[in-house]
């Protein structure tokens, strides 16, 4: 059989790759945007065009015999290096760059019509992520995220520190001042109840000594930036973590009103996925990321 005539039926092939990963016809036209009779039609197209029977309905699943197995292995590994170079080839000046969301919005995203002017030529690919479990998921190039000095990796690249410290807005600290630690009992303070930043205040109580705070109430929030900002309004006294708060503390929509400082063994790090290598857009957006932070 020539090169010809194996290519020619390759949406047939394609609707049996998606088969045998899926292992199911409804599966595979959901996954190639078609309808089930589409497929249908398309595998035994092929099975026609290759004299033999690729697939065996058993109870409500798709079964394969071995030799289908390596044939649907082989298949599956090709059409993967296939999508990767079309991938390589769409992404020329693509950087992708993994970040947690909070981290996005309070930090980076303001600072992206900067690297818009310098660097015209580079498309950045945001993606942000709840969690640091998910920053490495997917083929990125970049990934920013918090980890402790002490165990950081040396192929990481330092960015900024993590520390964080209670802050308000400048109006509630003018209506109720805080000037000392005893003074947050007149207010209600907001947390967090997302790991890690659901240990910030227990962690800050041990820094200031306080043994039993007893604040007029608490305000809880599922993540950061929605924390951050009810603090902004005025609703409480929450703890920000310096990239988050930057911004609104150099503007003076918050202010920190007495400094006693965590997280200062933290820092925020910038690591390369092993799709950045020979990317030399990558190495502008690292150099970019560091003299943001130089200026801030």
């Amino acid at each position: 059989m020539n090169t010809r005539d194996l290519l020619h039926p390759l949406s047939a092939v394609r609707a049996f790759e998606a088969v045998a990963r899926l292992r199911s016809i409804s599966g595979a036209a959901i996954d190639l945007g078609v309808t089930q009779p589409a497929i249908s039609q398309q595998v035994k197209k092929l099975e026609a065009h290759l004299g033999v029977r690729l697939v065996e309905r058993v109870s409500n699943t798709i079964r394969l015999s071995p030799e289908r197995e390596k044939l649907a292995l082989s298949l599956h590994t090709a059409f993967g290096i296939m999508r990767d170079g079309m991938e390589a080839a769409m992404s020329q000046g693509q950087v992708t760059l993994a970040v947690l969301g909070t981290f996005a919005q309070r930090w980076l995203i303001p600072r992206l019509p900067d690297l818009q002017e310098r660097y015209p030529d580079i498309d950045l690919r945001l993606i942000t992520r709840s969690n640091l479990e998910d920053l490495e998921r997917g083929g990125v190039d970049l990934i920013i995220k918090p980890e402790q000095r002490d165990r950081v990796s040396k192929d990481a690249l330092f960015l900024m520190g993590d520390e964080a410290r209670i802050v308000m807005s400048p109006e509630l600290q003018k209506r109720k001042p805080i000037l000392s630690v005893a003074d947050l009992d007149k207010h209600f303070l907001i947390k967090v109840d997302e790991v890690p930043r659901d240990q910030d205040w227990p962690k800050w109580c041990v820094e200031a000594s306080v043994d039993n705070l007893q604040p007029r109430g608490w305000h809880v929030f599922s993540n950061s930036s929605h924390a951050l900002e009810a603090a902004v309004a005025g609703v409480g006294v929450a703890i920000g973590h310096w990239p988050m708060v930057v911004d609104a503390m150099r503007s003076g929509r918050l202010v920190c009103p007495i400094d006693f400082v965590i997280n200062q063994g933290v820092g925020n790090y910038i690591y390369e996925g092993p799709s950045a290598m020979g990317n030399p857009h990558v190495v502008q957006v690292k150099k970019w990321l560091v003299a943001q932070v130089a200026e801030d």
